[in-house]
């Protein structure tokens, strides 16, 4: 893991940690489900370097229980929105995954949800949240 300096800016370490955890995304979509609320966050995810399988939520005509139960029982990669609607959804996906012995990974949005915070509410906020991070000025020393 790539440390910058201790002078660098709380901007830059957080740039840094989220393109760390894109690229172990990209690096595990690769042999895995990633499951997103929208298309909007599939294409977000996609501008991001995530290539492998992306599949939205989104139901047409079916309901949640019929979308899920047609996932490979498989590892799923779940990344929701980071707001109460999406962790209540988070909660209730893995809840009915698990039950059907799918293995759900929680942890990429949850790291993803502890760096951005308050910054970010969805998943389609990301790609452009991460170019303010790249185009906020390094904090200078003051003489």
């Amino acid at each position: 893991m790539t440390r910058l300096h201790p002078g660098s800016s709380r901007s830059e370490r957080k740039l840094e940690r989220l393109n760390e955890v894109f690229h172990k995304l990209a690096e595990k979509s690769e042999d895995t489900v990633v499951l997103v609320e929208g298309r909007k966050d599939r294409s977000a995810l996609r501008r991001l370097g995530v290539q492998g399988p992306i599949v939205c939520m989104q139901p047409a005509g079916h309901s949640l229980i019929d979308f899920l139960d047609r996932l490979p029982d498989r590892e799923v990669v779940l990344l929701v929105d980071f707001d109460e609607y999406g962790a209540a959804l988070a909660h209730k996906i893995t809840q009915y995954l698990e039950e059907k012995r799918v293995k759900v990974n929680g942890a990429f949005w949850r790291k993803i949800r502890g760096l951005v915070r308050r910054d970010v509410k969805d998943i389609e906020g990301l790609p452009s949240y991460l170019e303010k991070l790249k185009n906020t000025p390094t904090n200078t020393l003051r003489t």
